[in-house]
């Protein structure tokens, strides 16, 4: 198994889902590891008893995530063999209860330029000269 701890923004927490006649249950959670300049999207899937752990989490959390690496080949119809990778999560460890500061609404005093804007238009005491 291979360990792996993923840490970023909640930007997507889907619902509990069962599938097949033993009711297996999975929700997909994706967090945002990325910087201000690039996204990187990565779903983590939460399985079985796991669910437990997933189950408070809330975009725009700040978590840390630990989890395994799993990959599966697959050999299509065609004869065609495809590799899949998937991030299982097992624990979540919380770094914020509440959405950043970068997905949380401005105050007007933050929406205010830092800087003045000098007003040079033409008034009726300027001389009404072309200069061309």
């Amino acid at each position: 198994m291979n360990s792996v701890k993923i840490k970023g923004e909640v930007i997507f927490v889907d619902e509990v889902k069962e599938f097949g006649a033993n009711n297996f249950r999975k929700q997909t959670v994706v967090i945002n590891t990325g910087d201000d300049r690039w996204d990187n999207p990565i779903p983590v899937e939460f399985k079985k008893d796991h669910i437990e752990k997933s189950s408070a989490l809330k975009e725009g959390q700040q978590v840390e995530i630990e989890g395994c690496v799993d990959g599966r080949e697959w050999t299509g119809n065609d004869g065609v063999k495809k590799w899949f990778v998937n991030v299982s999560g097992l624990d979540v460890n919380y770094l914020s209860d509440s959405p950043t500061a970068d997905t949380a609404p401005a105050t007007a005093a933050e929406e205010q330029p830092d800087h003045e804007v000098e007003d040079t238009s033409p008034t009726a005491d300027d001389d009404d000269e072309i200069p061309f």
